[in-house]
């Protein structure tokens, strides 16, 4: 998911090494491969104005977008948001994809990593250094995803693929150990989750929730204790509202 021009067909095109163009349909389109003998599906939504607010998007592409979670059957094992680095991350564009994103439910976040496109134009900066340098607006959704976030470039040795495909795998199987199976949807364990859930908050969760691919458990504790990722620290998305205020 992303807003235009920001590089979704190229995320897919570099992840399954294909060369598909760029999707101008206003319509998901799936693609399929393999990534170290792995099957990946990736599915590209249309993309949104970058400064538009979500009233602001047309009918037909919220549509799609909410719809693209039915396109691979039981749901996504996580949602790829797409910017492009080396560029100004503002205080609209924030709103923007909140907006966006949430059309997918006030969960989301919690299978959110953000993906930046173009690493090979950011120069000699890496990429903490670019978000701490952008301020507030883009910590905030760097925050909100839990601290995922990640870098693909053009001009890889396949590398920053594997590396991304781990992160999801990882961040799934987290996910699942959250939650455990009840008549009519998925409830929270012992971990924290609101346990009153509404009709469409169960639809929502179960919309963006896949069993992972299987892993030894020995191998996702060490990998998760190896690296910086703090999978459990996302915020209460119930804040929203006041962390809008915040930022006015």
């Amino acid at each position: 998911m992303g807003g235009n021009i920001v590089g979704k067909s190229s995320v897919v095109n570099t992840i399954l090494k294909i060369k598909q163009e760029k999707n101008m349909s206003k319509k998901c389109v799936m693609s399929k491969g393999e990534v170290d003998k792995q099957t990946v599906i990736l599915i590209d939504t249309p993309g949104w104005w970058p400064y538009a607010s979500v009233k602001e998007t047309s009918e037909s592409v919220k549509q799609e977008i909410m719809s693209s979670v039915t396109c691979c059957p039981p749901g996504p094992h996580a949602v790829l948001l797409v910017l492009q680095s080396g560029v100004a991350f503002t205080e609209a564009q924030r709103r923007s994809v909140k907006e966006h994103m949430e059309l997918l439910g006030r969960d989301v976040w919690k299978y959110c990593i953000v993906v930046f496109t173009k690493g090979d134009w950011m120069g000699t900066p890496k990429i903490e250094e670019h978000i701490e340098s952008e301020g507030e607006d883009l910590q905030w959704l760097i925050n909100k995803c839990g601290n995922r976030y990640h870098v693909l470039s053009k001009m890889h040795d396949g590398k920053q693929v594997r590396e991304l495909m781990e992160k999801v795998v990882m961040m799934a199987s987290v996910n699942t150990d959250l939650l455990k199976p009840v008549e009519g949807g998925m409830e929270e364990s012992d971990s924290g989750w609101a346990s009153n859930m509404s009709d469409q908050d169960r639809f929502e969760r179960g919309s963006l929730l896949m069993d992972p691919p299987h892993m030894e458990k020995e191998y996702i504790a060490k990998w998760i204790m190896e690296n910086e990722f703090d999978y459990h620290n996302v915020p209460d998305v119930s804040e929203d509202i006041s962390e809008d205020v915040k930022q006015n």
